[in-house]
Formats: C-alpha cells, sequence, structure tokens
C-alpha cells in the first residue's frame, strides 16, 4: 500500500540524477559523430569535384554509398548488445577517425573517395541514433522522451555551429582540412564526452543478455508491431527524405530566388529543432500514437500548401517548417517506440533493424523525386504521393500496440 505509492517519486528524481550525465554525453557524442559529415558534405562537393576532377553527378553517386551504414546499423547495432554502449562508439569513433586522416593522406581519386564514403557509412553508425540512444532509454522510462529529444537536439545544434569551423578550414586548406576538421570534432568532443561524461553503468546495461539466443534474437521481425513500424518508417522516409534532398530545387521552382532556398532549408532545420524538442515532450505526456499521428498530419498539410499554392512565400516557409517538425519528431519517435515494445536487451539489433529499413524509403524517395521531375517536368506528383505516403505511414504507427510503461519496470505494476 503506503510504500508502492510513494515509490515512484525517488525513481523521478533519481532518473536526472545520473541522468544529466548520459544526455549530455550521448548529445555530444552524437553531435560530433558521423552524422556531421552527412550536414556539411554539400560544403566538400565542389572542392572535391574540383580537385578530383570528377563532375557533380559522380559526386553525387560516390555519396550514395553512404548506404553501406544500412548494413552497419544491423551489424553495429547487434554489436551494442553485445559489448556495451561505450566499446561500440570509442572503437567505431576511432575507426572513422582512421578513415578520415587516411584519406587526407591518401586519396587522389574518385575510387579512393569512394571507399572512403563506404567505410565512414558502415562503420561511422556506431556514432549515430543507432548506438546513442541505447544508453538513454536503458536508463529513461518516466522521462524518456525528453532525454531523447535533448540527445537529438545536440545533433542539431552542431550541425547549425559546424559550418562555421568547417568554411574557413576548407577555403585555406581544401576539403583536407575539412576532412580533417571533422575527424577533430570526433576526436577532441565526441570521444572524450563518450568516454569521461557518460557513466560507466550506462554503458553495460542490459548489454551481453541477447549474446547466446542465435535465431531467437531475430523472432522481433516477424511480429506484427516490427513490421508496421518498418512499413511506416519506410513510406515517411520515401515522402520526407525524396522533398529535404531537393528542397532548394523545389522551392526555386515555386518561382523564388535561390536566398529563399537556402532561407527554407534553415527554416527547416529550425523545425527540425523544435521538433525534436517539443516531439520528446508530448512523446512523455500524451498517448505516442496520437503524437505520431498529429505529427504526421502535419508535414502531409505542408505538402498540401505548396501543391495548392504558387509563389506564395508564407506558404513555402510554412511548409519547409512542418516537414522540418516531422522529422525532427520522427527520430524521437521511432527509438521510443523501439524501447517501449521490444526487450531494452535487444535494443541495438531491433532499432538498427528498423534503421536499415528506413534506408529503403530514404533511397527510393530521394531517387524518386528527381527522376519524377525530369519525367514530368514538375514536383506536383512528388508532393501528392509524398503526402499519401506520410497518411500512410501515420496510419500504421496509429496500428502499433505498446505495453504501458509499467509493465517494463519490475515491480512496479501497482503504483502506475
Amino acid at each position: 500500500g503506503m510504500t508502492e505509492t510513494l515509490a515512484p517519486l525517488p525513481a523521478e528524481e533519481s532518473e536526472w540524477t545520473v541522468g544529466w550525465r548520459i544526455v549530455l554525453g550521448c548529445a555530444l557524442g552524437a553531435g560530433a559523430g558521423i552524422v556531421l559529415l552527412f550536414f556539411t558534405f554539400n560544403m566538400f562537393v565542389l572542392p572535391l569535384s574540383q580537385e578530383l576532377g570528377v563532375s557533380r553527378g559522380e559526386l553525387g553517386s560516390v555519396q550514395a554509398l553512404i548506404v553501406t551504414g544500412a548494413l552497419g546499423a544491423v551489424v553495429i547495432g547487434r554489436a551494442a548488445d553485445r559489448f556495451g554502449f561505450k566499446p561500440i562508439y570509442l572503437g567505431t569513433a576511432a575507426i572513422v577517425i582512421i578513415g578520415q586522416v587516411l584519406s587526407v593522406l591518401l586519396s587522389t581519386t574518385l575510387l579512393h573517395m569512394a571507399i572512403t564514403i563506404a567505410v565512414l557509412g558502415f562503420f561511422g553508425v556506431g556514432t549515430t541514433a543507432v548506438v546513442i540512444t541505447r544508453p538513454v532509454n536503458a536508463h529513461f522510462r518516466k522521462y524518456r522522451g525528453r532525454a531523447l529529444g535533448l540527445v537529438a537536439t545536440g545533433t542539431s545544434l552542431f550541425a547549425i555551429a559546424a559550418p562555421q569551423v568547417l568554411e574557413p578550414m576548407i577555403a585555406i586548406y581544401g576539403w583536407r582540412g575539412g576532412f580533417l576538421a571533422l575527424a577533430g570534432f570526433m576526436a577532441l568532443v565526441g570521444m572524450p564526452a563518450v568516454a569521461f561524461i557518460v557513466p560507466a553503468s550506462a554503458s553495460r546495461a542490459y548489454a551481453g543478455a541477447a549474446g547466446g539466443g542465435g535465431n531467437s534474437d531475430w523472432s522481433f521481425l516477424k511480429t506484427r508491431d516490427f513490421q508496421l513500424m518498418a512499413a511506416s518508417i519506410i513510406a515517411m522516409g520515401l515522402a520526407t527524405a525524396g522533398f529535404v534532398g531537393q528542397l532548394s530545387p523545389i522551392i526555386q521552382e515555386e518561382g523564388f530566388g535561390p536566398a529563399t532556398g537556402a532561407l527554407a532549408v534553415s527554416i527547416f532545420a529550425v523545425g527540425q529543432f523544435v521538433g525534436r524538442l517539443g516531439g520528446g515532450w508530448l512523446l512523455d505526456t500524451f498517448r505516442p500514437q496520437v503524437v505520431a499521428l498529429v505529427f504526421t498530419i502535419i508535414p502531409g498539410s505542408g505538402f498540401l500548401l505548396l501543391l495548392l499554392t504558387d509563389q506564395l512565400l508564407p506558404a513555402v516557409i510554412i511548409a519547409a517548417a512542418m516537414i522540418g517538425l516531422q522529422q525532427g519528431v520522427e527520430i524521437d519517435l521511432f527509438a521510443y517506440f523501439i524501447a517501449r515494445r521490444f526487450p531494452i536487451a535487444q535494443y541495438g539489433t531491433s532499432y538498427g533493424a528498423l534503421h536499415g529499413f528506413s534506408w529503403i524509403g530514404n533511397g527510393i524517395g530521394i531517387v524518386g523525386v528527381g527522376w519524377m521531375h525530369d519525367k514530368l517536368g514538375s514536383y506536383e506528383l512528388a508532393q501528392g504521393i509524398g503526402m499519401a505516403a506520410l497518411t500512410l505511414g501515420a496510419v500504421l504507427v496509429w496500428m502499433v500496440r505498446l505495453p504501458p510503461l509499467a509493465a517494463e519496470q519490475p515491480g512496479a505494476g501497482s503504483a502506475a
């Protein structure tokens, strides 16, 4: 009776007592991770194409080799379940840094760059959400959404700040200077943050438990809920990745100049930032399926705005913000759903697999939007399909069944 009603209170306080160190260390680790290369690769395109003597298209096709990350997500997510968070982050970060330094010393051809990108894509996953959200989800229950949101926000802040450091480096030392700066971020910020700020206990939480079971570890693939999430993440990726990949040209086609395109990209980033922070708070406060539904209807309306209006600046800006919002929430959303629905001991394996599926949608979206535009001369059909795909994604997530939070915490059943 009495003890049970009082029990949750210290638990709430203790979530942040150690938890703030997990959130801070993971936010810095994620921000300085391979994601920075995704965000800033556009800054490398011109210096690389000039030095290697290749077209932007050829570079683009090489950049697509980052898709090795889909494979990496499955392998490295599984490894994090076996060995814990810290060894995997620090090990893969070291490989990425060595890869970047070797590339700076040795790369002289497009093939070299292709090998570099493929290696960074595969191992870089160890410095992304697939691995970094694991200690957060293992530690937090009540404030899980907020904690995930704060960690994802770290990535946003780095993405905003890093170009200011990279731009002068690339201007003076070319793409090699930029690559060394990225390696420096990881070596001087990411690795120390994970090594020293994140408590050791968080790294080992639930690790090794999924070691023995052989095939049974992949049984989650057969569950209805995982299949719904996989189909949903493919649909959402299809809609938003294609849009983000072509954001600036889409907006210029509406009749605006490149400056407006750049503004829309910034507004998109702001929307994403708000989505990451706000989405996490909402996931803790409301039924997660409702949050998912609302945040998928919003960008759907954004696509509708773009379809129905022409040369209307507020519509463009609102649409970019709406779609950014969805992208921000999506990151917390699926990490949260996987942690609620499947055992934390298998978190890396199940979230890694879901991440692999998301690449399918992203790939189809990125290629498809450009291809439809080439064929039809406008983005309208792509925007319509995007809207339909988002609606489908929302309906699929709505159907996922999550166990009550109390069921996760041994012995807290009657308290909740």
